[in-house]
């Protein structure tokens, strides 16, 4: 018997074509697998800005070991979501904030300007903000807060919402400074000793607090008093810059005299000085002259006393009127006659 071989069939185009489709699609899905599993891979890079810190938070934990937990400025990977998420935190940026909670109604200082001077006839309690002074006074006020953030990690995941119970404890410095200084020292004597009071207190509960913050500046905007005692308290306020002004010529007028004072009291001190000196060389000179009088008159008596005689004389006859001519006697001889007054 003949072995009878099969005939070989003709390959079929239709599957020919699904087979090459198939692989080519499978190329291209693989393709775009790659290229989909190298941009999700890609997406993990993220870049860390000058001022800025970020912690990267692995399935809700913070990633990293000891210093590598906080990552600084440059350039990062990580696994992209939803495996890590990326927390960024300004770490050495001065932030600001600003509470207005004793103020008027959400008013600007330009609109609490113009409502001044329009006159607002009462203070609206539950819509206005105001603080209690010491002394039962009514004083609004504005603050800006400025801080950096000093321990990233206590502020971000330590407590909740730092930012605004540093609000809270602004007021709360605020309110507690207040009602122990008068509305006086607030307003007009002690107004950065009213600020710096409120900065001490306030550094000094975020001290207990521990929430990662550093105050660098605590600024008083503004601070005034109600708008219906405001004219009073302009008056006080001028009659007070009036005695200080009068204050002040006073105690220049009294420099004055006083230096006039010391100046005449030197000149006569030095006038009764040079007086002092002239007297004693006077009487120092008679004393001496005395003394050689005494010595001569002691020697030579007659002498001495004919000599003081005539010089008595000439002392005195060059004291009054006189004239002198020549007499002619009977006998022609002339002599030297002198006709004083009396």
């Amino acid at each position: 018997m003949n072995d009878v071989q099969p005939s070989k069939r003709p390959p079929d185009p239709a599957h020919a074509a699904l087979t090459d489709a198939l692989r080519v699609s499978f190329r291209v899905l693989t393709g775009i697998m790659i290229l989909l599993s190298l941009a999700y891979l890609g997406s993990g890079i993220f870049i860390v800005r000058e001022h800025e810190r970020a912690y990267v938070l692995t399935f809700g934990r913070i990633a990293g070991v000891g210093a590598d937990r906080l990552k600084g400025p440059g350039l990062h990977w990580t696994w992209p979501k939803p495996i890590s998420e990326i927390v960024r935190v300004p770490a050495e940026r001065i932030q600001s904030i600003e509470i207005d909670t004793h103020w008027y109604e959400s008013m600007p200082l330009q609109q609490w300007e113009t409502r001044a001077r329009a006159g607002a006839p009462f203070l609206r309690p539950l819509r206005d903000g105001y603080l209690l002074t010491g002394d039962a006074n009514i004083v609004h006020s504005r603050w800006a807060l400025h801080y950096t953030v000093g321990d990233p990690e206590q502020f971000l995941f330590g407590i909740e919402q730092p930012e605004r119970l540093l609000r809270w404890e602004l007021d709360r410095a605020v309110i507690r400074v207040a009602q122990q200084w008068p509305v006086d020292q607030l307003l007009r004597t002690d107004i950065e000793g009213f600020r710096g009071e409120v900065d001490r207190v306030l550094r000094q509960r975020l001290l207990q607090l521990d929430i990662g913050l550093d105050i660098q500046r605590l600024d008083l905007v503004s601070v005034a008093p109600p708008l219906q005692v405001e004219a009073a308290f302009e008056a006080v306020i001028e009659a007070e810059q009036d005695r200080s002004r009068a204050v002040s010529a006073a105690r220049a007028y009294a420099a004055r005299i006083e230096n006039e004072t010391l100046g005449q009291v030197a000149r006569l001190r030095a006038e009764a000085e040079t007086t002092r000196q002239r007297i004693i060389s006077q009487a120092a000179a008679d004393a001496d002259l005395f003394l050689s009088v005494r010595d001569a008159v002691r020697d030579n008596p007659q002498l001495i006393t004919h000599s003081i005689w005539q010089n008595r004389v000439l002392n005195i006859l060059a004291q009054v009127d006189r004239q002198q001519f020549i007499y002619e006697r009977e006998d022609g001889q002339r002599e030297l006659r002198l006709r004083v007054g009396p």
